[in-house]
């Protein structure tokens, strides 16, 4: 396994990743004994775990950008590389090892025994096959700009060439990747969503194949994803990984209310809530006794602004929202401390996050009435919010220190189920302030800023665009220097710190409850994404 590939990689694996929210799945400590777990996983029966999940906005790897479906995702599929549970690190996945010697050409070897679940051969010739779908525009995959570094890909944009130049079946098991430009975080960037492979079915018919996809991961899908109701999948006993599932089924359950699902936790008809909304903090331990646990993350959760609409082109507008904003009275009232202020935009965890650099993030609700007058700021508001997912208190919170701090006449709320709220995103329909978060899929300063801020990036639902920040990030992309690559990354963040597309608001600590029928000691949270990995709990067998 090439060395090229491990810059700020000896930080990470002490650190305490943490991930950026989009939804809000949760996740694990790591407390649990890994070595058990991969034991017991090796052809023992674990039972069936039912866990809280929101409605998928989609369920093809290439179309996923919220946590609701890559969630399910992860479990069905795996990667050329896959990252370390306990430190974040690559580590094989269907490539048994890959090298380079310019971080721009990577070669792949991959295992001969990986099989999609429907017993078709895993082969180089998958990822090539998949990856020139994903990023054919007539497929208008969300996730297709994640290859923009991959040769060829202007050319397949324009329609000026059907296939990647970049992507090549040197034979069935050796992947060749050409980039553009160097850049480091190739091994890191391919253990996302939309790398993981797809069979030849899936191209013949692609509607069909979302409601019930077919991987190559640990589990497989057991019938159609039935919608706003359930996705159920069981262990891939043929699944060529080290570390196979423990549970023999998993069944995400499908909520529009997150309290329903606590109290469904509570009565044993649900396994397993990796978001226990804010309104019950304060009595988990009465409720659940010793079954809950909790995770400090670097999810992050903000407010953002539609920068296509003018009143709120002016950043001064922007700067005087998040001033007349008190964090910390918000986070004591309403999540009972449980939150982290967020005073920068990279989590502090990672190398180049600094904590206090945010100025305008500091609550001085007299500057910030000033401001907002001198910038003539709206008097009236809509706040827009997804359901369902416990913002309603705080969203009104905020609203409420608007009014108060700033003379705001009149807030309005909007809120709606969460693959609803995307797409209203997507159409550029929103009208003010909107709630949403980030959830860093692969541990990396590029990823907590590039696909949410850089110029037509499809997460970029502020729809900011600077282009000395997008010069920036492509400098740090490509810099095989440590050091300076996390000076540009830096760099890049006081741009959006002093443009403010988006009110940093906090880095959250996920409060997980689970029922007496599974081992709380296995559950643990992707630190890098929040995902609770379902595949490594022990059911406690009767």
């Amino acid at each position: 396994m090439a060395e090229t590939s491990t810059w700020r990689r000896s930080a990470l694996a002490t650190a305490a990743l943490g991930a950026l929210v989009l939804t809000a799945c949760g996740g694990g400590n790591g407390d649990g004994d890994a070595d058990d777990a991969e034991g017991a996983g090796e052809g023992e029966s674990g039972g069936t775990i039912s866990a809280y999940n929101c409605e998928p906005q989609h369920l093809v790897p290439g179309n996923s950008t919220e946590v609701c479906g890559s969630w399910v995702l992860e479990h069905l599929f795996t990667g050329l590389i896959q990252a370390d549970t306990e430190n974040y690190e690559p580590i094989p996945g269907v490539a048994e090892s890959w090298d380079t010697e310019d971080n721009e050409t990577w070669t792949f070897e991959l295992g001969e025994d990986w099989t999609f679940h429907n017993g078709e051969q895993v082969t180089a010739q998958s990822f090539v096959d998949t990856f020139n779908w994903v990023v054919d525009p007539e497929n208008a995959q969300q996730s297709a700009n994640f290859f923009e570094l991959f040769a060829g890909y202007d050319e397949v944009i324009d329609g000026e060439a059907d296939e990647l130049e970049g992507v090549r079946a040197v034979d069935d098991y050796t992947l060749e990747i050409e980039l553009t430009e160097p850049f480091s975080p190739l091994p890191d960037m391919l253990t996302y969503t939309a790398f993981y492979p797809m069979p030849e079915e899936a191209f013949e018919d692609i509607d069909a194949y979302e409601q019930a996809p077919i991987g190559n991961g640990r589990y497989q899908i057991d019938g159609e994803w039935e919608h706003d109701v359930q996705i159920a999948a069981d262990r891939f006993e043929d699944y060529a990984g080290d570390e196979p599932g423990l549970p023999d089924r998993i069944e995400w359950r499908i909520y529009s209310d997150i309290d329903t699902a606590y109290l469904d936790v509570q009565s044993g008809s649900l396994d397993i809530l990796d978001q226990v909304p804010p309104n019950r903090l304060t009595q988990l331990e009465g409720d659940f006794e010793g079954n809950h646990t909790s995770f400090d993350t670097g999810a992050f959760t903000y407010l953002g602004f539609p920068l296509y609409q003018e009143e709120f082109q002016d950043a001064d507008v922007r700067h005087a929202l998040s001033m007349a904003i008190d964090r910390e009275a918000i986070i004591d009232a309403i999540f009972d401390g449980a939150q982290t202020p967020a005073m920068s935009i990279i989590p502090p965890f990672l190398p180049e996050g600094r904590d206090g650099i945010c100025e305008y993030c500091e609550f001085d609700p007299d500057a910030a009435a000033d401001l907002y007058e001198e910038a003539d700021g709206p008097s009236e508001l809509t706040v827009y919010f997804n359901s369902g997912a416990g913002h309603e208190d705080w969203v009104e919170a905020v609203s409420n220190q608007w009014e108060q701090n700033l003379g705001i006449e009149d807030i309005t709320f909007e809120s709606l189920d969460f693959a609803q709220y995307l797409d209203l995103h997507d159409e550029q329909s929103i009208t003010g302030p909107f709630r949403l978060g980030w959830t860093i899929s692969y541990p990396n300063a590029q990823y907590a800023m590039e696909p949410i801020y850089t110029t037509g990036e499809s997460s970029n639902y502020a729809d900011f665009s600077n282009e000395e920040f997008d010069s920036l990030i492509s400098e740090a992309n490509a810099a095989t220097d440590e050091d300076e690559a996390s000076e540009l990354y830096q760099e890049a963040e006081e741009i959006l710190l002093e443009e403010m597309p988006v009110i940093p608001m906090w880095f959250t600590t996920y409060h997980v409850v689970y029922s007496d029928h599974i081992n709380g000691d296995t559950v643990q949270m992707g630190e890098g994404n929040t995902f609770t990995h379902l595949w490594q709990i022990e059911v406690n067998q009767d």
